[in-house]
């Protein structure tokens, strides 16, 4: 059976988006490859089963495209509204708080999201139902 351990996306400034990712979401490297030209930095916290990795490729200058196959890492917290007063005092710049329902009224998911330094959409939810 397979298990998924990370997710790479590509970054412009690696300290940059240490520093987002320690400060959004506690999460730190736990494994890091230097190497002539490009940096592997493997993030992960206490929470998370799967890491993220961010390639750090030395000398470019202009930024990636995401093209439009790209969706969103998504993370889950214990109080979304918390989290993301908590984002906005950092001031980082999360989207407004949303709330997915059933046609019954029933709630699905309460989320919202936010970027990070490289554009790319993380979806924060708030652990409820299948969201855990």
């Amino acid at each position: 059976m397979a298990k998924l351990i990370h997710t790479m996306i590509r970054v412009n400034d690696l300290e940059r988006s240490l520093k987002f990712y320690r400060d959004a979401f506690a999460f730190e490297v736990s494994h890091r490859l230097d190497f002539p030209d490009f940096t592997l930095a493997y993030l992960r916290n206490d929470e998370a089963d799967a890491e993220i990795e961010l390639t750090w490729n030395r000398g470019r200058t202009d930024g990636y495209s995401h093209g439009d196959g790209y969706g969103h890492v998504a993370f889950c917290v214990d109080d979304a509204k918390e989290e993301r007063e908590r984002l906005l005092e950092l001031g980082l710049a999360p989207n407004d708080m949303r709330e997915f329902h059933h046609d019954n009224g029933e709630l699905i998911a309460r989320y919202f999201f936010i970027q990070d330094p490289d554009g790319y959409k993380i979806e924060v939810l708030e652990r409820y139902g299948h969201y855990q």
